[in-house]
């Protein structure tokens, strides 16, 4: 057979994933919708002001603000100008196809907007050209150390075992498919520069290099991976210089290519903002004081390990490649460490509306090594591993589409999981009041401002009695609320808290405590109403006194003094009644504390 007929395993997964995508694109029809969503909007506003409007100052927004508001972000800044938030990179890498969309919409008589689907298809398919081209380099660098059959796995569980499948796909047009396959371009032509020097290699990295950090200038950290791997795959710091020595009349022109590119930003900067360096983040920043590297990698909320098994195995493949790839061995364990360092240290760590930990998806090429090396371990050590790890591998793949499916439906939160709503919701295929009360937003007002989370026990709510105000959402979800206009009835109805929502606990014994409302009086048992609660008790008495259960976490049972719990009725307008003899959904409430 020939070399060619031997790797046609590995090409044929490249032809496998893209005809998955494009089943994709139409089963949902994705071509049809926005794809200008979440961050994309800043990244992707080059284009049209560059090559529609001819005017990276945005002054054209203020001749239609209502068609602008929700299609563009930007900083009003301190000289009055508007600045773009995000890099350049990808409105420079999506150009020709932004232009050849522009003329499409021309000729086909569409809104020359830089903004309707003929300019939104034409993008989609430059981030699936780059994503076709950066596998294609990817799988010419795993054959060099693996087989065609590990190639052909490596690069289907890549793409269809991880979130990279959502963000070559719906949300296509943020930076992670494009950064990730010019870093597998780029790391291609690092490793034959190792091979066989050249300054085609050479340029080729410096270009790609200088492109990267100019679509995210964080990937500047690369060269930590890079140098790590030249010095040990040179045999030490003596060889890499040796190996260093015949490059040197090709290093400054490469390196001049890079900086000239990533420059690029630098002038966009000092044009709008007068100066050469700004900080873009005007509002966020990192905490680098507390690293939230745990909940990154493992926590139910967005964990990387949680929602993206299969790179399980890239940790697996560490051992083998301790053993026949020290270069790429110590590489990946110095640039890994860091980069889930800075990235944990991130006000938001968990990056909000996203499926997974999506900048980690730029990385994955750098772990594409490592989980070669893990299936080629995992496939070599006899019948019943190699049949165990197939399986294990297959399930991955089939969890991570499903769990796409479910976020895509909303059946997996964006930013809100926990534990408990992970484990409810894990088959679900519709929403449920009691999935939807596991939730847990984050506190990222206390992140950015670099205070721990709360964690919630009886200690810390009995603590805060008397100290803070609180708040109760019952099982509908729904905020607990004094309603004047209602004789002070308390019924949990509102989405939010509001003026009514705040109460005053003041205990009066092991457990027993009274609520004191925003009008000034104590949440009482009413006999008058079918016990239910009203604000407009004076005084505390006996009906006025409730002893509160913890449960778990937040969670809290009432009963009333007629020895009954207090229950949510479940007609609108959800009052609250005490005539329940059990807790159940409809007894517990949610307990907030306002610090």
């Amino acid at each position: 057979m020939t070399e060619a007929s031997n790797r046609k395993y590995s090409l044929l997964s490249v032809f496998f994933i893209f005809v998955f995508i494009l089943s994709i694109f139409f089963s949902f029809n994705i071509w049809r919708k926005n794809r200008i969503i979440i961050d994309a909007p800043s990244y992707y506003t080059y284009l049209p002001a560059v090559f529609i409007h001819h005017d990276l100052s945005l002054g054209f927004i203020d001749k239609d603000p209502d068609f602008f508001r929700n299609v563009i972000w930007y900083y009003k800044i301190e000289n009055g100008k508007k600045l773009i938030k995000h890099p350049m990179g990808i409105s420079l890498a999506l150009s020709p196809f932004f232009l050849a969309g522009h003329v499409a919409a021309k000729v086909t008589g569409g809104r020359q907007d830089g903004y309707s689907l003929c300019y939104q298809n034409a993008v989609s398919i430059g981030v699936l050209v780059y994503l076709a081209i950066g596998l294609l380099y990817l799988r010419k660098l795993l054959l060099v150390m693996f087989s065609d059959k590990i190639t052909a796995l490596t690069l289907v569980g890549l793409v269809i075992g991880t979130n990279l499948l959502w963000y070559s796909t719906i949300e296509g047009l943020m930076p992670h498919a494009i950064s990730f396959s010019f870093i597998c371009v780029c790391l291609f032509h690092f490793y034959e520069c190792l091979r066989s020097g050249g300054a085609k290699n050479l340029f080729a990295f410096a270009f790609l290099f200088g492109l990267i950090i100019l679509i995210r200038p964080l990937a500047i950290t690369l060269l930590v991976y890079f140098i790590t791997a030249a010095i040990v795959s040179k045999g030490g710091l003596k060889g890499f210089i040796a190996y260093l020595k015949p490059q040197w009349k090709y290093i400054i022109p490469a390196a001049l290519i890079a900086v000239s590119i990533f420059s690029l930003q630098m002038f966009y900067l000092k044009y709008a903002t007068g100066k050469w360096l700004y900080d873009v983040y005007i509002d966020e920043h990192f905490v680098f004081s507390s690293p939230q590297m745990l909940p990154f990698l493992f926590s139910f909320r967005k964990g990387i390990f949680i929602y993206t098994p299969v790179l399980i195995f890239s940790v697996i493949g560490l051992v083998w490649l301790y053993r026949k790839r020290r270069d790429v061995f110590y590489g990946t364990i110095i640039i890994m460490p860091l980069t889930v360092f800075l990235l944990s240290s991130w006000w938001a760590w968990s990056y909000g509306i996203s499926w997974g930990i999506r900048p980690m998806i730029d990385y994955y090429a750098l772990l594409a090594i490592p989980l070669a090396a893990g299936f080629s371990m995992s496939f070599s050590k006899g019948r019943i591993l190699a049949g165990f790890s197939g399986v294990i591998i297959f399930l991955f793949i089939i969890l991570n589409l499903f769990q796409t499916w479910q976020y895509k439906n909303g059946l997996i939160h964006y930013d809100d999981m926990t534990r408990e709503s992970y484990f409810k919701g894990f088959f679900q295929t519709e929403k449920s009041l009691e999935w939807l009360d596991l939730l847990s937003p984050y506190d990222w007002d206390r992140r950015i401002r670099g205070l721990p989370q709360i964690e919630y026990n009886k200690e810390y709510i009995q603590a805060s009695f008397g100290k803070y105000p609180v708040y109760l959402r019952g099982y509908n979800l729904q905020i607990v609320t004094v309603n004047a206009k209602a004789q002070h009835a308390v019924a949990a109805y509102m989405k939010a808290p509001g003026p009514g929502s705040w109460f005053d606990i003041e205990p009066s014994g092991e457990d027993i405590i009274s609520f004191r409302a925003g009008n000034g009086y104590y949440l009482t048992v009413s006999g008058s109403y079918d016990n239910a609660l009203i604000a407009d008790a004076a005084f505390i008495g006996e009906k006025e006194k409730f002893h509160i259960t913890y449960l778990s976490d937040n969670r809290v049972a009432l009963k009333a003094w007629n020895g009954k719990y207090v229950a949510v009725s479940p007609d609108f307008p959800n009052i609250l009644f005490a005539s329940s003899s059990e807790v159940s959904q409809k007894e517990t409430f949610r307990l907030f504390v306002k610090e």
